[in-house]
């Protein structure tokens, strides 16, 4: 087993079968094929059963998945380790963010690239949402952006990095100004799903204002929670970043604020990593 077969088997996974793995990799289909059949050769077992036009991981495929991924990061920083050391500027960063602080993420992000303009970035969302950490433990990133708090922690390093402050997003033509969550009580919310930060959060504050608010939606997606309250006349309990255009903010009182940090397996990362996480911990421009 080296390197090129895991690189290969993780294409194949990723891409959901072998022509899409192949153009992906610039490789020919045959060579793909082989390098996996020798790779299962080795193993003793199938990675990959044919399903329609696709292919899915076998049990001996799931388990593989992640250390083969742990050694993907361990090679690229070995790779820019390397690099360092013979003064090249290169590198990439992964970096899986909770969809709520999509925002933020493109805030470091900006600001990093300014500061090291030939490393690349790779933002991706959880694989599974909300499991971010699951994602970090497997090895599918080197870092994690989320708001706090956040579950299963344990065995995780958590940076918290600043506090965001958080308000009422209201349907278009509501009254302005700031209001306290009690007010809230009778207008329907769309909040987190279950287990999400955004959910543990929402709930805690309506608890400790001795108010049961009335839920609509439940949503781990960011990109529907616009539509639901500008369109669906629905309220939310966000960050300022979340407000979509024409809704209305308001902002709480008294005011509460969410920890945005950086989640990573302890340890030492790679220089590109590390770099990031030295930037992201500079103050905002």
């Amino acid at each position: 087993m080296d390197a090129r077969q895991l690189s290969y088997f993780l294409a194949v996974v990723e891409h959901g079968g072998f022509t899409r793995a192949a153009d992906a990799l610039h490789l020919a289909q045959p060579s793909l094929s082989q390098a996996i059949r020798a790779l299962e050769r080795e193993l003793g077992a199938r990675l990959f059963q044919r399903a329609g036009r696709g292919v899915v991981l076998t049990s001996a495929g799931e388990a593989l998945v992640a250390p083969a991924r742990r050694v993907a990061l361990e090679l690229v920083a070995a790779r820019e380790a390397v690099a360092s050391v013979v003064g090249l500027v290169a590198g990439r960063v992964d970096l899986v963010v909770q969809p709520a602080a999509a925002d933020a993420a493109g805030e470091l992000t900006a600001a990093f690239r300014l500061r090291h303009p030939a490393v690349t970035v790779r933002l991706v969302e959880p694989r599974r949402p909300p499991f971010l950490t699951r994602d970090l433990r497997e090895g599918d990133a080197q870092l994690g952006l989320s708001y706090l708090p956040v579950t299963e922690t344990h065995g995780l390093v958590v940076e918290p990095l600043r506090q965001v402050e958080m308000v009422a997003v209201l349907p278009p033509g509501s009254a302005t100004g700031p209001l306290e969550l009690r007010e809230l009580a009778d207008v329907p919310l769309v909040v987190g799903a279950p287990g999400t930060a955004w959910r543990t959060l929402t709930d805690g504050l309506f608890a400790e204002a001795g108010v049961s608010p009335v839920i609509a939606v439940e949503s781990v997606y960011r990109e529907a929670v616009g539509p639901l309250i500008t369109e669906g006349g629905l309220a939310a309990v966000t960050h300022a970043g979340l407000a979509p255009e024409g809704s209305v903010v308001r902002p709480l009182v008294p005011p509460v604020h969410r920890t945005l940090a950086l989640l990573r397996r302890p340890g030492v990362l790679a220089p590109a990593a590390e770099a990031f996480l030295r930037s992201a911990r500079l103050p905002c421009p």
